[in-house]
Formats: C-alpha cells, sequence, structure tokens
C-alpha cells in the first residue's frame, strides 16, 4: 500500500533562509532579554547575600553587580533611583 503524497509540503531545501536583519533582531531581543534577567535578578541576590553571610559568595555577588553598584554611586539619574528602589525592595 503506498501513502497518499500530500504536493503542499515542501523539502527543506526551498524553506526561505533567514535574513540577516531577522539575525540581528534575534541578537538583540536575546542581548535586552539578558540584561533584564540581569537588572531582575539583582534584587533577589542581594536578599539571599544578607541572608547567606557566606564570604565567597559575597564576594562573588559584588563582583558580578559592580556595574549597578557603579551607576548607584555615580547618581545617574534616573537610572540610580531605579535601581536603588528595585534593590531596595528586598533589602527589608
Amino acid at each position: 500500500m503506498d501513502a497518499p503524497v500530500n504536493s503542499k509540503l515542501t523539502p527543506v531545501s526551498d524553506v526561505e533562509q533567514t535574513t540577516t536583519l531577522q539575525k540581528t533582531g534575534v541578537v538583540v531581543m536575546c542581548a535586552f532579554a539578558l540584561l533584564m534577567l540581569y537588572f531582575l535578578l539583582a534584587g533577589p541576590m542581594v536578599w539571599i547575600e544578607g541572608k547567606m553571610k557566606f564570604p565567597p559568595f559575597s564576594r562573588s555577588v559584588k563582583v558580578i553587580y559592580s556595574p549597578l553598584a557603579r551607576i548607584v554611586k555615580s547618581d545617574l539619574e534616573p537610572a540610580s533611583s531605579v535601581v536603588k528602589a528595585y534593590v531596595g525592595l528586598f533589602k527589608k
């Protein structure tokens, strides 16, 4: 018995290739997502660091989040106030 052939199916070689613009868009979206994740994890990491009191972990958190600390120390508005407010939610 032969299976019916569906003529609507296209071979893989006929599929359109992704363009450079599409690849660039994916890279930009991934970079934005990673930066947002970096920022959103700052508060919980400060909370965990405050509860653990484990020196190697504390040093790691301070090194990883030193760019955000630099923004807060430089009083670069509105970024510094946003970072202070967000991290402040987790310090209590």
